[in-house]
């Protein structure tokens, strides 16, 4: 196949936490393309970048793992840098509104761009009028649209993007998630020697639905006096949690572990906990979860997964196949889901092995990137002509 030369520029990226970091990583890491990578600054990304096959430029030009207003330009002169140097035949964009660098660069140099979103990028602005309509101009003049879901297509294509310019490549899950025993480590650290665990591993935000999953803490006790919740992740979110823990006297039962950069540190709390769950939620202001890298770990791990039924959660997760798909705002349900899962070893155990089986057969990165890959080939093997071009041509008709 064909090396074409790609420059991703992306808001996140490792060394920072969280799926999109892992997507975009491991597309870099099995690609066959000549990839580079253009992203911020993250503390020890020196010692990270190192360890890469593939090159990343990182540049001051984040905030908070987004485009800052006061950093646009310098944004654009990084860009427009890397393409020259590393003579770049198409420029993906991690984000849809860095995308309007991309327009800005095709309209005025020729040169090609993609658009890879993840769903809440796009259901964020719909409430905005002018934001909305610049979302489906960077859409539809996109050279493509790379998707992570249906869900996240089925945005896409609402805002009227040509079907053709359209690919999907699911996130994957990395080898390192596996089946063990429970790490004693683990159990004497949290004291779970006898406690039934459930886990949940996410940033810290309301749509990833831990608060409704403590609200469900109460009634669940009555049935599983042992019970315990670990919480895997940090954010803004933290501190209303743990307020909330308090309030309902659960503070002894919801452990908030904090961040884990470890892999396989990560991979001993899924096989130490009893289920994982994340009950995802779509609010009001346009924020959704567009997949959920975090269910395919989990069932890698080989425990019982409950998911909320939104966005393209239910995607990771088939409901009665895989895993529980539940109302992400009835507490009763998602007591009864974790209950159920206790209670029917028969049921537990198959979705256990089809969830495993699953993840492991069709979420494997080196067979998705070579969808991406072939995608690439395509995009950069067509032809486009500059802007200007186009109307010296009609002048001169």
């Amino acid at each position: 196949m064909k090396r074409n030369k790609v420059l991703l520029v992306t808001g996140v990226f490792p060394p920072g936490i969280g799926g999109m970091q892992k997507y975009y990583y491991n597309i870099g890491k099995h690609s066959k393309h000549d990839l580079t990578v253009l992203a911020p600054h993250y503390p020890d990304d020196k010692a990270f970048d190192a360890k890469q096959s593939f090159k990343i430029i990182r540049g001051p030009f984040m905030k908070n793992e987004r485009v800052h207003i006061t950093s646009w330009l310098r944004l654009f002169k990084h860009v427009r840098k890397a393409i020259r140097e590393e003579n770049t035949e198409l420029t993906i964009y991690g984000y849809v509104m860095i995308g309007l660098i991309g327009l800005i660069m095709q309209k005025l140099f020729g040169h090609k761009y993609v658009i890879s979103t993840h769903g809440m990028d796009m259901l964020q602005f719909r409430r905005f009028w002018g934001l909305n309509f610049m979302t489906k101009l960077i859409l539809q003049q996109a050279d493509g649209v790379l998707t992570n879901s249906e869900f996240t297509k089925k945005l896409v294509l609402g805002y009227g993007v040509d079907p053709s310019k359209v690919e999907l490549v699911f996130p994957g899950v990395e080898e390192m998630y596996e089946k063990q025993s429970k790490h004693p480590d683990l159990v004497k650290k949290h004291d779970l020697e006898g406690k039934y665990a459930l886990l949940t591993v996410g940033r810290l935000v309301k749509r990833k639905g831990h608060d409704r999953v403590i609200e469900s803490l109460p009634q669940l006790i009555r049935d599983i006096p042992e019970l315990v919740y670990l919480i895997v992740g940090d954010g803004p979110e933290r501190s209303s949690l743990e307020q909330l823990a308090a309030k309902l006297g659960l503070s002894d039962r919801v452990i908030f572990v904090g961040n884990i950069h470890d892999e396989d540190l990560l991979n001993q709390y899924y096989n130490t906990c009893d289920q994982f769950l994340m009950i995802a939620r779509e609010l009001d202001t346009g924020n959704a979860e567009g997949f959920g890298i975090v269910y395919l770990e989990a069932a890698c791990a080989g425990i019982p997964v409950i998911a909320g039924n939104s966005g393209g959660a239910g995607e990771a997760v088939l409901h009665e196949k895989t895993g529980l798909v539940v109302d992400p705002n009835a507490t009763t349900e998602i007591a009864n889901a974790i209950l159920r899962l206790k209670n029917d070893p028969i049921l537990r155990e198959a979705l256990i092995r089809q969830g495993y089986d699953r993840a492991k057969g069709s979420f494997r990165y080196p067979i998705l990137t070579q969808k991406f890959d072939r995608y690439m080939l395509r995009l950069c093997s067509t032809v486009r002509v500059r802007f200007w071009a186009k109307a010296n041509a009609k002048a001169e008709l």
